[in-house]
């Protein structure tokens, strides 16, 4: 009997330490996703797309133009008659639509991105906010387009809120042919939301309208 008591006593003990080191193997296990593995072709071509642009956007905001023109398609250069005539270009531009002081930089989101071979091409959404006196708060939204010639290590730009879409195949004849690219807009976000609120309340009322039930006649 005590025999039995001890065998007992010992497997138990047995099962608690197998339990114990199974639980440390599998906390010493190896994740399954390993960080060193190397970045796909898109990711390395995405952020270093938005870096670039990022780059191109902050020399527009504090006009560093030798910048700016670097990060620029050669090609945009070329359109404009040289540095020259691109710089008086984009220089134009920029003060005509000054930022104001309280403003930041455009906030930037990768819209589409494709390639052919070692050649990437991308559109990159901006979005400017700023304060208008009479009508509140103000939205632009223009586009980047990018180029990377070196699979998506280093890129240009060109900006197509500088010319008409029409324009964008002289600028940029190596733009591939499905590469959407969508027409800036502005958004008065006051005014917007405003508008939504009288919808939302005409809505409201349409349809406790219909729930409301119907008055019989009485009859005689």
């Amino acid at each position: 009997m005590i025999q039995t008591t001890k065998c007992i006593i010992t497997c138990a003990l047995f099962i608690c330490l197998s339990g114990i080191v199974h639980a440390q193997d599998q906390t010493a296990a190896p994740s399954t996703t390993d960080s060193s593995l190397p970045e796909s072709d898109t990711a390395i071509a995405t952020r270093n797309a938005l870096k670039f642009a990022e780059s191109l956007t902050k020399a527009n905001f504090y006009a560093e133009w030798d910048t700016y023109m670097n990060l620029s398609m050669a090609s945009a250069i070329k359109y404009y008659g040289g540095k020259d005539g691109f710089k008086e270009h984009v220089v134009t531009i920029h003060y005509h639509n000054e930022p104001k002081t309280e403003e930041k930089p455009e906030k930037l989101q990768l819209l589409n991105l494709l390639n052919k071979e070692d050649t990437w091409q991308c559109v990159i959404e901006k979005v400017r906010e700023s304060w208008d006196e009479s009508r509140g708060k103000v939205k632009t939204f223009t586009y980047l387009l990018g180029e990377s010639t070196d699979n998506g290590l280093t890129w240009k730009f060109v900006d197509a809120s500088h010319n008409s879409l029409v324009n964008v195949i002289y600028i940029m004849p190596s733009v591939f042919g499905t590469l959407e690219i969508p027409e800036g807009k502005i958004v008065y976000v006051d005014e917007v939301a405003a508008q939504e609120a009288i919808q939302a309340e005409q809505a409201a009322k349409a349809a406790a309208a219909k729930k409301k039930p119907a008055v019989k006649k009485s009859t005689k």
